[in-house]
């Protein structure tokens, strides 16, 4: 019972997490896309639903279910003598870390550009608030200085 509950979780978390980054990255290519900063802005409003409302769950239920698995049935420590669980686990720390510093801090970044260009009422275009001096985007952008 205990172990098809953990499981249960575990796949919930999984779906959790997979169908917040597919959000995500659907929602990042469609704000590529878009030319003004209200539009824009919106698409980032929604980033931020896709992942603090299903990526960071999902990671969270992923990473409580899989450690109660790994001590309950794994005997703790001894999961390193089974490659690919360790392997999974490796993976897990590495993209909780990297989702957490470099992915978050982007979309924190260009959250409060947009923010900050909306309230000044100037009527800024997106490529203000991906100009290079702030994200380095592409060089598609030449005329930053």
């Amino acid at each position: 019972m205990e172990y098809g509950l953990l499981k249960f979780f575990h796949l919930l978390g999984a779906v959790l997490m997979g169908s917040g980054l597919i959000g995500v990255w659907m929602t990042d290519l469609r704000s590529r896309q878009l030319r003004e900063l209200t539009p824009f802005s919106e698409a980032i409003r929604n980033i931020a639903v896709f992942y603090d409302g299903l990526v960071v769950p999902g990671a969270l239920l992923l990473l409580v279910s899989g450690t109660w698995l790994i001590v309950q049935f794994y005997d703790g420590w001894n999961f390193l003598w089974t490659p690919w669980l360790a392997g999974m686990v490796g993976l897990f720390a590495f993209e909780f870390i990297e989702g957490n510093t470099v992915t978050r801090l982007y979309f924190v970044r260009m959250r409060r550009l947009t923010r900050t260009a909306r309230a000044s009422h100037l009527g800024l275009r997106v490529r203000a608030a991906r100009s290079c001096r702030h994200l380095r985007i592409s060089s598609t952008y030449r005329s930053c200085s």
